[in-house]
């Protein structure tokens, strides 16, 4: 379980949750807005990808969402009454380690998180990044000295994670562990794609090499998005709840995995890592409409529908695809 945290959570979900903002969306700070979605919520409709009588729903998720919002989905729950598989979007993480070996990896990737030597934040960044992180920081998480230490790739996740809780949003609304639930209760099988790490010391040592310019792109990226795209964070999250496809796509997104992605992949072994896991569920994808009747899959909902995403390739592989 540590493990797992520790490496399917913190390094692929950063590399895909912290989000970088075009440069030229840069206005003044916004006052926080209540996202005001309450009660039971069904979320976007499923899309519907055929091969001849082989069908694959699927459901795209989205994070941050309404913190107050309770997902159920009776178009979900029928499609699961007569699935065979269930295709997760994250994979399982693995690694042939030892009790005594868990230890050590932790202790490393604390180490690999904090800044060397003892430096704090204000010692690695400009100091006008530094003043917009720290008025960013007292803004909405004012106790937290912890964040000072942290490298600043490490320091952006947990940033965006504070203020995502202040904001009436929460990425542990989880949809994906819901529609496991309810495939349990149906007694559908779960096919979740494995990703097998070789070498996990020598990852988190990569990942302490990471230059430091690097590191300061992701966080400079996050501070923009903190300081310029939260009001359309929480209109896409009440747009999702409400099943909103079209407003969805209006809306402006910026892309999750420019600066911190791209700062995470200067580990070699990360990059192959993020790389594999694409390609591994695009091949479960393709597999599960050879074999099955109807699946049900889930992937985030703005790599489904972008113009280079999911659905795309699909359509162009000659697969019908239909949506809402």
């Amino acid at each position: 379980m540590i493990y797992r945290v520790l490496f399917s959570i913190t390094l692929l979900a950063m590399a895909q949750s912290v989000a970088a903002v075009p440069p030229e969306a840069t206005t003044p700070s916004e006052p926080i807005q209540e996202v005001a979605v309450v009660g039971e919520r069904a979320g976007p409709s499923l899309w519907r990808v055929s091969k001849g009588e082989h069908v694959l729903w699927l459901l795209g998720t989205l994070d941050p969402l309404p913190r107050k919002m309770t997902w159920r989905s009776r178009e979900v729950e029928s499609v699961l009454a007569e699935a065979q598989e269930v295709l997760p979007s994250n994979p399982s993480v693995s690694a042939n380690v030892g009790p005594i070996s868990v230890i050590r990896l932790y202790m490393q990737w604390r180490r690999t998180e904090k800044i060397p030597e003892r430096a704090h934040l204000r010692d690695w960044l400009p100091p006008p990044l530094y003043a917009r992180f720290a008025a960013l920081r007292d803004r909405y998480d004012p106790h937290d000295t912890h964040i000072e230490e942290l490298r600043p790739l490490f320091a952006a996740r947990r940033l965006y994670e504070r203020t995502l809780e202040v904001s009436d949003l929460t990425a542990k609304n989880d949809i994906q562990e819901a529609v496991l639930k309810l495939a349990h209760k149906h007694n559908v099988a779960i096919r979740r794609t494995t990703l097998r790490l070789q070498d996990p010391r020598g990852v988190l040592t990569e990942v302490g090499e990471i230059p430091r310019d690097a590191e300061i792109g992701c966080l400079t990226a996050t501070i923009e998005r903190l300081e310029t795209d939260l009001g359309s964070m929480q209109a896409r999250a009440r747009a999702w709840a409400l099943g909103d496809v079209p407003a969805l796509r209006s809306l402006p997104y910026p892309r999750q995995h420019e600066a911190c992605l791209n700062a995470i992949v200067n580990s070699p072994q990360i990059k192959e890592l993020v790389a594999r896991a694409g390609r591994d569920w695009n091949a479960a994808a393709e597999s599960a409409l050879d074999r099955n009747r109807t699946t049900l899959a889930m992937k985030p909902i703005y790599e489904l529908m972008a113009p280079d995403g999911i659905l795309a390739s699909l359509r162009a592989k000659g697969y019908a695809v239909e949506g809402p």
